[in-house]
């Protein structure tokens, strides 16, 4: 499961502008704004016909490597993403080897809506043992604040990432480790959460900028997950619908045996 509690913090964002995000993305990003359920809910759903593609199709120097093997059924060991959204990650990953000599981890991106659905009806049920008073919509809001609920969920669109930064192939430290079934930690897993070293800080915030320097958004109740195009980048950058809708494998979405685009094109 996926953690989606948020912790504040005071903004440390500092003078790294987020220069690829619109002013309705810098303004929620500064006060610190998240998308709840019912705001998701609100956002009108795209369709764009964009193939899903290997996460390394642009760039193979990104590393990808799935550290949740539940897609592993559906995709192997491949990473997928939005054809666009793989062109932004390597863009963004050519300009940090230049001028860092970082490279990004990827270790999830596309998601089965069925695995979405399968963790999503699990933490909905957890809630329901708990207190059966609770009506359905009820218990769906509760449920999202844990796992996104599936209507809304952007790894089911590919648009949606978990990476992380590395250097010389080892990951920084970032505090903790990429969480996918275990939250003990859980005051340290938000963007701004407690009990960061100085320098764990600022590898998050080294990850942030850059990120939103290539116009993805993130989601800070996990310093690792970023999106571009879903529901929650539609409604943090004021847009009046997002750019994706779920993907079932089986469906008109293609995936792409050839990238389509250039990196030079994305670049801010």
């Amino acid at each position: 499961m996926f953690t989606r509690m948020f912790l504040h913090r005071k903004n440390l964002y500092g003078s790294a502008s987020p220069i690829g995000l619109n002013t309705a993305a810098r303004v929620n990003l500064e006060n610190r704004v998240q998308a709840t359920y019912d705001a998701l809910l609100t956002v009108r759903q795209g369709d764009a016909r964009e193939p899903l593609v290997d996460v390394r199709a642009y760039d193979p120097s990104i590393i990808a490597q799935y550290e949740s093997p539940d897609m592993i059924p559906y995709t192997g060991s491949t990473i997928l993403v939005r054809d666009t959204v793989a062109c932004k990650l390597a863009a963004l990953n050519q300009a940090l080897q230049a001028e860092q000599e970082l490279r990004i981890k990827v270790v999830y991106g596309y998601r089965s809506p069925n695995v979405q659905t399968k963790y999503f009806l699990a933490e909905k049920e957890k809630l329901h043992q708990a207190d059966p008073t609770l009506s359905d919509a009820e218990l769906n809001r509760r449920a999202h604040v844990f796992v996104a609920y599936p209507p809304v969920a952007g790894h089911t669109t590919g648009g949606a990432v978990d990476l992380t930064l590395t250097k010389d192939g080892q990951p920084l430290d970032m505090g903790t480790q990429i969480q996918h079934d275990d939250f003990s930690e859980s005051a340290k897993l938000p963007t701004f959460g407690d009990g960061l070293s100085g320098e764990q800080f600022s590898n998050r915030l080294r990850l942030l900028v850059v990120m939103t320097r290539f116009g993805f958004i993130p989601f800070l109740g996990e310093w690792w997950h970023f999106s571009y195009g879903d529901r929650e980048w539609a409604f943090y950058t004021g847009s009046a619908s997002s750019l994706y809708s779920a993907v079932y494998l089986d469906s008109s979405i293609s995936l792409a045996a050839q990238p389509s685009q250039s990196p030079e094109q994305l670049k801010p």
